[in-house]
């Protein structure tokens, strides 16, 4: 259920992505951004398409234990015509089959030098 959440949040399919959450999802981009809702989290995808091209996932590893989940993987994006490779490690707390919390962990440097910060 993560890796369809994943996959369908970085194929930019909103309606796949806030179903598979709780109504009160909160994704944490650490050191960088919160989103609260499915609101929330339907206006961050809503932002990214508009910053983002050719975006595309590579999930590497899956694990679960109980109502966790742990999850590896690679992001492949363009911003302002450049090429951005990211690597990301993530957790992923269930609740009644759904995804009630996300944490991303990655460097978001590159994402910031793209967008000329």
């Amino acid at each position: 259920m993560v890796r369809a959440l994943v996959e369908a949040r970085f194929r930019g399919d909103v309606t796949t992505t806030t179903a598979l959450c709780t109504p009160d999802i909160v994704l944490r981009i650490e050191g960088s951004h919160e989103a609260r809702g499915r609101e929330g989290l339907a206006h961050l995808m809503e932002f990214n398409r508009e910053v983002a091209t050719n975006v595309r996932v590579e999930i590497h590893r899956v694990m679960a234990s109980g109502d966790t989940v742990a999850m590896s993987r690679t992001m492949f994006l363009t911003i302002n015509g450049q090429a951005v490779e990211l690597s990301a490690g993530a957790f992923f707390t269930l609740r009644d089959g759904l995804v009630r919390e996300w944490s991303d962990y990655l460097d978001m440097s590159e994402v910031a030098r793209a967008l000329g910060h």
